[in-house]
């Protein structure tokens, strides 16, 4: 089995709601991958996001009708060696995450891909869990 990570500052909204879609989608679909999340922000969990995942997540989730299988799961912090281990690691906004990846993790920019997906409040949540989807909904038709 392959293994995707989706990476985002807190752990907590995007690459969260990105590996339940993925994973529902993978599964759908039969592909032979599994999505996992990590988060680039060393204060984990932050403060200011309260319980294990973004409510904005969860209601993107409830919307589309899935039953996420990890919502219990607090965020994860990125270390480095999640960089020799999964196949493919996307960063859900690059404006965003570049500058912290090539402050912490030089050495591996060429392993990442990048979406680009705002947090709050750059972009709505309707919209951005609407066109997280989409990303990754074309990702799936791609790998399999």
């Amino acid at each position: 089995m392959q293994k995707i990570l989706f990476i985002c500052s807190g752990n907590y909204y995007r690459s969260r709601f990105a590996e339940e879609y993925f994973n529902h989608l993978a599964e759908s679909k039969g592909l032979d991958w599994k999505a996992f999340s990590k988060g680039l922000s060393q204060n984990m969990p932050s403060p200011n996001n309260p319980g294990p995942i973004s409510t904005h997540a969860i209601s993107a989730l409830e919307e589309r009708k899935i039953n996420g299988k990890a919502l219990d799961r607090f965020p994860l912090p990125i270390e480095e060696s999640d960089f020799l281990t999964y196949d493919k690691i996307i960063a859900l906004s690059e404006q965003e995450h570049r500058p912290m990846l090539e402050e912490r993790f030089t050495k591996y920019l060429d392993k990442i891909g990048y979406f680009e997906v705002g947090d709050l409040p750059i972009e709505h949540p309707k919209q951005a869990m609407d066109k997280l989807a989409l990303l990754v909904e074309a990702l799936t038709n791609r790998i399999e």
